[in-house]
């Protein structure tokens, strides 16, 4: 059986290759064909109209799924609001900067960007945000960790940075409009619109050999910090975060500074000045004491410090301890 449809099929090629002129001849005179031919122009003509119908239909599509997907975003940045913060304070929340950054690269429905307004982001890790271009109103950024954010030509009105970390951030060609920069960090490598001045708005510069006597540092998000040489007498660094592989402290002023409860595990403070500073309940795990000034300084309480720690720096017989540390420096 399956030979004679082989057998069909070579007949009937041979036969149009044989008969082709007179075949197609008879094609263009066919009626039929003609008729077929019709269809086929009338059937585009509907496949046409049929697309251009539908147009309309796809905006309203495209429309609402921008719609949904605003309000999922949307959703995500509400949720910031009431999530649970972590012991230290901070907002871990994934979600919130995929949020931010989706709804910044939304526009209306008059094509214009989405304005993002009364985004609650206080203590949030956004390390590296992308919000360039973007329109902020009556937004918080308090204590938020925004290092290395690109803010570039974006527009910010009653926007509060306050205690914020914006090291290396780029602000370059924004606009401000009431924005506040009360105590927030900045590095040398943060970049400003021009003449805007970020001391004179109550910012930070954090850089080696700065004045910040007196400084109000309270949870300050300090690590990896580089104040070398800098002057913190008198400053405020309670429950500061001090931390951090690269942080150097070294010379630092910090006579009668406020460190109760700071963060500081692994600080660099080779010959700084801690002469009546308070460092009462401090994490000092590895820190590097020598030649550091301790005359007068009150560590009582404080976490993870060992004999030789203390004894590598000066002074170290005058400083205030627990009776019990007291006995472990042989002091009587």
């Amino acid at each position: 059986m399956e030979w004679g449809v082989w057998l069909g099929i070579a007949i009937l090629l041979l036969v149009t290759l044989l008969f082709s002129d007179q075949l197609a001849t008879w094609l263009e005179k066919s009626a039929f064909i003609k008729a077929l031919d019709s269809l086929s122009k009338l059937g585009l003509l509907i496949a046409a109209i049929a697309f251009l119908r539908e147009i309309p239909k796809w905006e309203e599509r495209a429309q609402e799924e921008a719609r949904r997907r605003q309000l999922e975003y949307w959703k995500a940045v509400d949720a910031a609001r009431t999530t649970q913060r972590g012991k230290d304070g901070r907002l871990y929340s994934t979600s919130l900067r995929i949020a931010l950054e989706g709804l910044a690269a939304e526009e209306d429905a008059d094509g214009e960007s989405i304005k993002l307004t009364n985004v609650a982001a206080n203590g949030a890790k956004l390390e590296e945000l992308c919000l360039e271009d973007s329109y902020l109103y009556v937004c918080g950024f308090q204590e938020a960790d925004l290092s290395r954010a690109n803010f570039c030509r974006t527009t910010f009105e009653v926007v509060d940075f306050h205690k914020a970390r914006i090291f290396g951030s780029d602000f370059s060609n924004a606009l401000f409009v009431d924005v506040a920069f009360t105590h927030a960090l900045y590095d040398q490598e943060t970049k400003f619109p021009n003449n805007f001045n970020p001391q004179e708005s109550g910012a930070y510069l954090i850089a080696p050999g700065v004045d910040l006597k007196q400084a109000n540092l309270v949870n300050a998000l300090l690590w990896n910090a580089n104040l070398e040489g800098a002057n913190l007498q008198d400053a405020d660094l309670r429950g500061a975060i001090m931390s951090g592989m690269s942080n150097n402290w070294q010379r630092t002023n910090l006579q009668n500074a406020k460190l109760e409860g700071a963060r500081a595990a692994g600080i660099d403070l080779r010959l700084a000045n801690l002469s009546k500073a308070n460092l009462q309940g401090a994490n000092l795990d590895k820190a590097k004491l020598d030649g550091a000034n301790l005359q007068g300084a009150d560590l009582r309480g404080v976490r993870f410090i060992t004999v030789e720690q203390i004894k590598a720096s000066k002074f170290w017989d005058e400083a205030i301890y627990d009776d019990q540390f007291r006995k472990e420096l042989e002091l009587h």
